[in-house]
């Protein structure tokens, strides 16, 4: 499944606002369950649709820093896409932090809030404990 980016502020809002949310250490996630009939520029979108945000605070983190933390969070999450429930919009946010954390933080964080909000499919992360066990 080709996967679809959030691009407007009140996709954003509608995330944080009623979505639900896990926190971490270096990552924060908000996943909102999409309702049938939520329409964009009054064409519905489709159920089966994933759409993402990601976002880097750019207090700490010049131009550079920002765009590694975003490929990186890019590359964790299509990791992890194949295991992922239908029907959400996920916000995935860089904390505060003086250096960017190594691919493995993130995709470990990354993989426990999914799980925490409910997000990640129980057969993906069963088959992906034993090939992890292998």
């Amino acid at each position: 499944m080709k996967g679809v980016s959030l691009k407007f502020n009140y996709e954003f809002s509608r995330a944080f606002r009623r979505g639900s949310f896990a926190t971490g250490r270096y990552l924060t996630v908000h996943a909102f369950k999409r309702q049938k009939g939520i329409r964009h520029n009054m064409t519905p979108i489709p159920g089966n649709l994933i759409r993402t945000g990601f976002c880097a605070n750019k207090k700490q983190l010049g131009a550079v820093g920002r765009n590694r933390a975003r490929r990186l969070m890019r590359e964790s999450y299509r990791k992890l896409c194949p295991g992922l429930k239908e029907g959400y919009d996920l916000i995935f946010t860089l904390k505060n932090c003086k250096e960017i954390p190594c691919y493995r933080d993130i995709a470990d964080e990354m993989k426990s809030h999914l799980i925490k909000l409910g997000v990640l499919d129980r057969e993906f992360i069963d088959q992906d404990g034993r090939k992890a066990a292998d």
